[in-house]
């Protein structure tokens, strides 16, 4: 997981530099500015239902799970949602789902909920919004990723 993490969030911060001119965003009515309630910069002290999975040796990015998550999205069937905080900060949330049935059913909520992407090249769709991007990716090892990526940090 930690492979896919790595190479997604590379993939999200070139794109999210290189469409720093706002050259197209997604439809800005659609941007997500939280997650199940979670609002993006959230402490991870204040919300007492998260389990922590694993943390960077000097603590600056800590990956968790949240307690009896519902592990569906839309009409997919999740295998993990993880939440991502850097900095005591939630900033990063990744939604993996394995199967083809459930890796279409991904990405067509995400369609459903972000409309047209800014950026289709292949299997890989973005959505580039003002303070957040989201991507999804179909891996080759028959599974889907989709991560949003807090970018609000980019406006100031």
């Amino acid at each position: 997981m930690k492979k896919i993490f790595v190479a997604l969030l590379g993939v999200v911060l070139a794109v999210s530099c290189a469409y720093g001119g706002e050259e197209f965003l997604a439809d800005p009515a659609a941007e997500p500015s939280e997650f199940r309630e979670l609002e993006w910069q959230r402490p991870l002290s204040s919300i007492p239902d998260m389990v922590e999975l694993y943390r960077e040796d000097d603590g600056s990015q800590i990956t968790c799970s949240r307690k009896n998550d519902d592990l569906s999205f839309g009409d997919a069937a999740l295998s993990s949602i993880e939440y991502i905080f850097v900095q005591d900060k939630l900033s990063m949330i990744s939604l993996v789902a394995k199967g083809k049935k459930n890796e279409d059913a991904l990405l067509g909520e995400a369609v459903a909920l972000f409309g047209q992407a800014t950026v289709h090249t292949g299997d890989d769709y973005i959505w580039r919004f003002t303070d957040v991007a989201v991507m999804f990716s179909r891996e080759q090892d028959d599974q889907s990723v989709l991560f949003y990526k807090y970018i609000g940090f980019l406006n100031k």
